[in-house]
């Protein structure tokens, strides 16, 4: 049984599909069958689990999904200091996003795109709507001053 690490994940065992070379160095070299299949494979076996994402089974997702922070960030709301955060373990993942993640995963192994689309553009109009709510309109009153225009 070989521990695959290079998924970044800590928990991931290989009982075949590997082989191990040993080079004139002494140098082991594994050489992995269908890469691209068993990360999708490793990412199914995450989504369909009942455990809470961590940080790194939260950041794997987020890399098979080919996602950014920037991009995660946008489609959870929040900024991409949170999203590091919480994959570098600082603050929990909470359900929301753990929840959606996992949502988005199951998409895209289904080969459609339409949740992610409709989260982007819910957070474009809400972006649009808190830009319209912070803007400040003025007039110039008869008496020559300025005065907020009433809502």
């Amino acid at each position: 049984m070989y521990r695959y690490k290079g998924c970044g994940l800590d928990n991931v065992y290989l009982q075949n599909g590997y082989t191990i070379n040993t080079l004139r160095s002494g140098e082991e070299v594994v050489s992995i069958e269908d890469i691209e299949g068993l990360h999708c494979a490793i990412a199914s076996a995450i989504v369909d689990s009942a455990s809470a994402l961590d940080a790194k089974t939260f950041k794997y997702l987020r890399k098979e999904l080919d996602m950014s922070q920037r991009q995660a960030a946008q489609i959870f709301d929040v900024d991409e200091q949170t999203v590091s955060l919480w994959e570098r373990a600082r603050n929990p993942v909470p359900q929301h996003a753990d929840l959606m993640l996992r949502a988005l995963l199951k998409e895209k192994m289904s080969g459609n795109a339409e949740l992610r689309k409709m989260i982007q553009r819910f957070n474009s109009l809400d972006r649009e709507i808190r830009a319209m709510e912070a803007k400040i309109e003025m007039h110039k009153a008869q008496g020559g001053n300025w005065m907020q225009q009433a809502a």
